[in-house]
């Protein structure tokens, strides 16, 4: 008696949980959709798409939203859809009993922009993909040009890295060191300062700096980093006493040294 006693609680409230439930679906049911809210998570460095071309670019798709019953609407194919878009890195979307639909766009992060030989311009975002310019907005990033044979449709859809993580073995192509090179500066306060060009002449890459004229040659990437550090330690304890204009070229080319050439 006393067990009987101690179930009938518990089956008195998974009969109300399951009221409840099919009360809350069949209400679900009869919401319509009343409003879409997009809200641009990181619309503070980039402006490449504003919550009007989110909302264009469901229309333009067919996407019937408004007035449809909230759950009958297709959250995932939505995210689908909307990381489609080239500026787009990622999209969640939400319903709630309001009738409400919320569009959560987060948008890709160039790091450098590419100028091949054909003069052909595209960006790489931070997570190594290659993405279109936009005739929205321009970002005013790391710009890398000269003997870049390496068109966008032919990269458009490979990632160079996953985020956080050189690949090894390294792929044998340009624009993956041009990637890890814009990576290293973009991440670095100081270097991002001071680098503003990036040229591949040749088989060698060379910097162009924002202060003073003199050509920083660094050959190919490979110790990239070390190349770096001797030639920030130029900048820290040489510069300040020779002068920013002394040399026409500073070349890092080889290990263990590096070579200034006067004016």
């Amino acid at each position: 008696m006393n067990r009987v006693r101690n179930i009938l609680p518990w089956l008195g409230i998974a009969l109300y949980l399951v009221t409840m439930l099919s009360f809350i679906s069949v209400t679900r049911k009869k919401i319509l959709c009343n409003d879409i809210k997009v809200t641009i998570a990181d619309n503070t460095s980039n402006f490449f798409i504003e919550d009007k071309d989110v909302l264009s670019l469901l229309s333009d798709k067919g996407q019937t939203i408004l007035n449809t019953p909230i759950e009958d609407i297709d959250v995932n194919g939505l995210e689908e859809l909307l990381t489609l878009h080239p500026s787009i890195k990622k999209a969640n979307v939400y319903r709630n009993l309001s009738g409400v639909l919320e569009i959560e766009v987060s948008q890709r992060n160039p790091i450098m922009r590419v100028v091949n030989s054909n003069q052909e311009s595209y960006y790489i975002d931070e997570l190594g993909t290659i993405m279109p310019l936009s005739s929205k907005y321009s970002s005013h990033v790391l710009v890398a040009s000269g003997n870049i044979n390496e068109s966008f449709a032919k990269w458009s859809k490979v990632s160079l890295k996953e985020k956080n993580a050189e690949i090894t073995p390294k792929p044998e192509t340009l624009l993956f060191d041009l990637f890890l090179l814009a990576d290293f500066i973009y991440h670095d306060k100081f270097w991002n300062a001071q680098i503003e060009q990036v040229y591949v002449n040749g088989n060698d890459i060379e910097l162009i700096p924002r202060v003073g004229t003199q050509l920083i040659l660094i050959g190919g990437i490979e110790n990239y980093k070390e190349k770096f550090k001797k030639l920030r330690a130029l900048y820290e304890q040489g510069m300040p006493q020779t002068g920013w204009n002394k040399y026409k070229l500073i070349n890092l080319k080889y290990n263990n040294q590096v070579i200034c050439t006067k004016r």
